[in-house]
């Protein structure tokens, strides 16, 4: 082989040195969304289904829009157990609604 492609091989591995993998945490802000399904929560507690899905469905429109400005694994995780939640609610399970919304909880508050 000649002298240049071992160059041209030594050069491209040490630039491969810098790069950055795909998958580098997100700076990841939940208090938004953690506080509107808190107040979903302590409406479902009152026993007012009503406010339940009102609440839940305010955050599940707060998830979507954070959800266009980068999407996470853990956000997508939380909107299944708040989607679960709502149509528990809707199927008149209140407390199983609320279970689901506090996994939802967790969920976002995880590796804070």
């Amino acid at each position: 082989m000649k002298p240049k492609y071992y160059l041209v091989a030594l050069l491209l591995s040490i630039l491969s040195m810098g790069a950055f993998a795909a998958g580098s945490p997100l700076n990841e802000n939940f208090t938004n969304l953690i506080a509107l399904s808190n107040n979903a929560v302590e409406a479902g507690k009152q026993g007012d289904t009503q406010a339940f899905i009102e609440k839940a469905n305010s955050t599940l429109v707060a998830l979507k829009v954070q959800d266009e400005k980068g999407s996470s694994i853990r956000l997508q995780r939380a909107s299944n157990k708040i989607k679960v939640a709502l149509k528990a609610a809707k199927a008149g399970d209140l407390q199983e609604g609320i279970d689901e919304m506090q996994q939802g909880i967790v969920i976002m508050e995880i590796a804070k």
